[in-house]
């Protein structure tokens, strides 16, 4: 380092005393003029971009509701303004005709290392009011999700966008960044061993958004817990039970256990054994069951298709008719408690179809019931008692 700042200050002395003659300025003049006109074109350049492009993306945004533009251009708006103001000066160094200031190699480090500590200081601008953005990202994506993940993902970015430019910075002016790198890795490891629950339930959450298996609102199944889903955080997922109670569950569990997501389906299905008694007539029994495949193809709140009535069985005290359709529940409706009411209206209105055809046939359904036989008689003294 002090035989950097020696180098330089030589440089500074020469350029100095050269700078005193009046012949260095009257054969040097059109180097001069080069380096002052680029210098200015820059800047000239610098006030056109605050006038008119930053005005350009808010007129976009405005039209056509392009949020992401409006984000862009202001995390990027101070570090680009600070790179072209180190670049006006660069190119009035480079330019002129100071050849110990030119030709150092330092200049070039300074430009390089500018341009990076700009472009990751407008990530990290972006990561900041990145919080909005990311949140905006995840409900387009239909991941309603709390904030506080949003939040620790800003701060996760943040953390990386410093470690990297910490690092490439270092690399431009050839610095080891071997044991640097080392240190974190020995650090993460010791952090992943203290923390090896709540990591976790980090990985299993970010698998849960990625995957997204369910999102808030859904009714959901899963490691004996059933519920609707009110929130999800990096740590747990919040259900709200049936009987009004909140179950914390780990995302670990929920990553490594099936889930049923009832929300999710695209038919509700009806099934059921219809036992008749065995009194039932094998042409009563053809004729119910015709009459019910007819009912399946002909109702309006039954899928007409993948429906199933067949004589099943001869049960214990029952003929067994085994039913299998599927009713017609909207799909435009993400309201669980809708759906369900809807689905239990259809199917009561199946169920009295069916007992009309019952009814019609004269049959009737059966009920368990036992016949029990005596070997001996009876004495008549006892039937009489």
């Amino acid at each position: 380092m002090s035989a950097f700042f020696n180098s330089v200050f030589t440089s500074v002395s020469s350029a100095a005393s050269a700078l005193l003659t009046p012949e260095f300025w009257a054969v040097q003049w059109p180097l001069w003029k080069m380096s002052i006109l680029t210098c200015a074109s820059i800047l000239v350049f610098r006030i056109c971009y605050r006038s008119f492009i930053l005005k350009l993306t808010t007129h976009l945004k405005e039209r056509y509701h392009y949020d992401y533009i409006d984000s862009f251009a202001k995390a990027f708006n101070h570090p680009i303004q600070a790179f072209l103001w180190i670049l006006a000066f660069y190119s009035f160094i480079v330019l002129s005709p100071l050849s110990p200031f030119s030709q150092h190699p330092a200049f070039d480090k300074i430009l390089r290392s500018s341009l990076i500590i700009c472009l990751i200081g407008g990530v990290y601008n972006l990561c900041d009011a990145g919080h909005g953005l990311i949140m905006q990202l995840l409900k387009r994506s239909n991941q309603h999700i709390d904030e506080t993940i949003g939040e620790l993902i800003s701060a996760l970015a943040h953390m990386l966008c410093i470690m990297l430019g910490v690092v490439m910075v270092a690399k431009e002016w050839d610095y080891d960044i071997t044991a640097f790198i080392a240190s974190l890795g020995i650090g993460a490891m010791a952090i992943a061993f203290a923390a090896k629950d709540s990591l976790a339930n980090v990985f299993g959450s970010i698998i849960i958004i990625t995957e997204r298996p369910f999102v808030v609102g859904d009714w959901i199944s899963a490691n004996n817990v059933e519920g609707i889903v009110e929130k999800v955080s990096f740590r747990s997922t919040c259900i709200r039970t049936f009987y009004q109670e909140l179950v914390y569950v780990p995302n670990n569990l929920l990553s490594n256990t099936s889930i049923i997501n009832y929300t999710q389906r695209q038919k509700y299905r009806i099934q059921f054994l219809l036992g008749v008694t065995y009194s039932t007539t094998r042409e009563q029994l053809q004729n119910v069951c015709q009459q019910i495949r007819q009912l399946c193809e002909q109702m309006d709140d039954i899928y007409n298709e993948g429906f199933d009535v067949n004589f099943f069985e001869f049960g214990d005290s029952s003929l067994n008719i085994r039913i299998v359709c599927y009713a017609k529940v909207p799909e435009n409706t993400q309201n669980y408690a809708l759906k369900n009411s809807m689905y239990h209206k259809i199917r009561e209105r199946f169920n009295l179809e069916v007992m009309r055809i019952l009814e019609e046939n004269g049959v009737s359904c059966a009920f368990p019931s036992r016949s029990i036989y005596f070997e001996t008689p009876i004495p008549e003294a006892v039937k009489e008692k």
